[in-house]
C-alpha cells in the first residue's frame, strides 16, 4: 500500500523532532564574572599583548647581539691566525736567507771590527753640542805600559756641567725687566696672573663640556649642641620681633 504524501511529510517532521531532542541543550548558564571580565578587559589584554611584544623584541635583540659578538670573535680569530701564519712564513724565509748567506759568504768580519773601533774613537773625540748643560764624557787609557805600572782605571766617566755667568744673568734679567716695563707687565704678579689664567681655562673647559666640574666636599652632618640650639632659637625670635616691628611701622 502506497502512503500518501501527507503521511510521508508528517513522518519526516516527527523524525526531525526526535533528532532535535537528541542534541537538545538542556540549560544555558551565563557566568556573570567571566562576562564582566571579558567586557571590561580590553585595555588589560591590549597591555598584555604589548608587553609580550616588547619581551619578544628584547629577546630577539639579545640573540642578535650574541650572534654579532660571535661573528666578531670568529673574525678576529681568523685575522690573528692569518697574521700568525704570515709572520711564521716571513720568519722562515728570513732564517733560510740567513743560512744561505752564511754558507755562501763569511768575509768582511775583520773590516766590520775595524769600522766599529773607528766609530768608538770618533765618538770619544767628538765635542759636546753647544747648549747642552749637562752631559758625560768617557775617557779611555790606551797606554798599556802605564796601566801595568800604576793603578788607573781603563775607562773614566766625567760629568760636565756648565756654570752660568752671573754678569750675563744680570744682563738678561735687566733686559727682561725693561721689556716688561715697556709692555706694562708687572713681573711680581706673574704667579698670580698664571693662576688666574689656569683657573679661567679650567672654567672654560667645564663650560664647554670637555671636563667635569670638581665636586665640592659634602658638609659632614652633625647634631647641634644644646648651646647652639639655644643660640639659634634666640636669633630666630629676635628676627621675628624685628619683622613684626617693621610690619607695624609700615601700618
Amino acid at each position: 500500500m502506497v502512503k500518501p504524501n501527507r503521511e510521508i511529510l508528517t513522518g519526516g517532521r516527527k523524525y526531525a523532532q526526535k533528532q532535535a531532542k537528541k542534541h537538545l541543550v538542556e540549560e544555558v548558564v551565563f557566568d556573570k564574572e567571566s562576562r564582566k571580565e571579558y567586557l571590561t578587559g580590553f585595555h588589560k589584554r591590549k597591555l598584555q599583548r604589548q608587553k609580550k611584544a616588547q619581551e619578544y623584541n628584547k629577546e630577539q635583540d639579545r640573540l642578535r647581539r650574541i650572534q654579532e659578538r660571535k661573528e666578531l670573535r670568529d673574525e678576529r680569530k681568523k685575522d690573528l691566525e692569518n697574521q700568525l701564519n704570515a709572520f711564521n712564513k716571513t720568519m722562515k724565509d728570513i732564517t733560510v736567507d740567513e743560512d744561505e748567506e752564511e754558507e755562501q759568504w763569511n768575509g768582511f768580519e775583520e773590516k766590520e771590527q775595524e769600522e766599529e773601533e773607528e766609530e768608538k774613537e770618533e765618538s770619544s773625540q767628538k765635542q759636546p753640542l753647544k747648549g747642552i748643560l749637562h752631559h758625560k764624557e768617557v775617557y779611555q787609557v790606551d797606554n798599556e805600559q802605564l796601566l801595568s805600572t800604576s793603578v788607573i782605571d781603563e775607562e773614566t766617566t766625567v760629568t760636565i756641567e756648565s756654570l752660568d755667568n752671573p754678569i750675563i744673568e744680570n744682563i738678561k734679567q735687566a733686559n727682561l725687566q725693561a721689556m716688561a716695563k715697556i709692555n706694562n707687565v708687572n713681573l711680581e704678579q706673574n704667579d698670580q696672573i698664571l693662576e688666574n689664567s689656569i683657573k679661567k681655562a679650567k672654567n672654560y673647559a667645564v663650560l664647554c663640556g670637555v671636563t667635569k666640574p670638581e665636586r665640592k666636599p659634602k658638609k659632614k652632618f652633625r647634631y647641634l649642641s644644646k648651646a647652639e640650639r639655644r643660640d639659634n632659637t634666640r636669633k630666630e625670635k629676635l628676627k621675628g620681633k624685628l619683622r613684626s616691628k617693621k610690619f607695624s611701622d609700615k601700618k
